[in-house]
């Protein structure tokens, strides 16, 4: 039964942070109350429940019709399994909000091109309390900060979340990801038809996600 509330709780959470992808900074996370973006309509409770609501809808308004983003119910399932691996032991605390965060700006910076600061310093904070603090991780913060006010041809959200990354990982396991994130960034670029900036967090998030579980099998 613990396991199914850990599961819970993680979807719960995803609907959430689904919520602010959806509306910060532009709009209140908390006023409208959740509408259907088309027709406008308040959802009820039984509209709001996360993964069941839009299974049985088969991912569409009930009051128009008009479809819901798949995404939405693949990140609610996608953070109750990792809720529900941190229930059993598979992942520590600072693993999980590190991949929490990761699916978080990941998504966000997919959907608007912008890395939300505000959003990652709420998951630093976070990780900083759970976790000890070491020169990488103000290596990394100090880059950010830098490639915020200069252009150095990296996003000052990659640095960011590298310095959230070495929170979790050593110094080593840091250049093992950096690597492999710098690899699959460059082959998806190459394999692109037309080709647009592609945000590198969920490369970098791929990797960590890489590094942890190939930790776990070789435990």
């Amino acid at each position: 039964m613990i396991h199914l509330y850990f599961f819970l709780v993680g979807a719960i959470l995803a609907s959430f942070l689904g919520l602010i992808i959806d509306r910060f900074p532009e709009q209140s996370i908390i006023f409208p109350a959740s509408h259907c973006d088309s027709c406008q309509t308040r959802l009820r409770p039984l509209d709001l429940i996360p993964i069941v609501s839009q299974l049985v809808q088969g991912f569409r308004c009930r009051y128009c019709n008009s479809s819901y983003p798949f995404w939405y119910a693949l990140f609610e399932f996608g953070l109750g399994l990792l809720f529900l691996a941190f229930s059993w032991e598979f992942l520590t605390l600072g693993q999980l909000i590190l991949i929490t965060a990761g699916l978080t700006l990941g998504i966000y910076d997919l959907q608007h091109q912008e890395y939300p600061l505000l959003v990652w310093l709420t998951f630093h904070l976070i990780l900083m309390v759970c976790s000890s603090w070491n020169l990488t991780m103000a290596f990394f913060l100090i880059l950010g900060i830098i490639a915020h006010v200069i252009d150095i041809r990296m996003g000052a959200g990659d640095f960011l979340f590298l310095a959230s990354c070495s929170l979790v990982f050593t110094l080593t396991e840091i250049l093992i990801l950096i690597q492999f994130a710098s690899t699959t960034g460059i082959l998806a670029f190459l394999l692109q038809k037309k080709k647009e900036r592609l945000p590198f967090v969920p490369f970098l998030l791929l990797a960590a996600c890489m590094i942890i579980f190939g930790k776990l099998l070789l435990v």
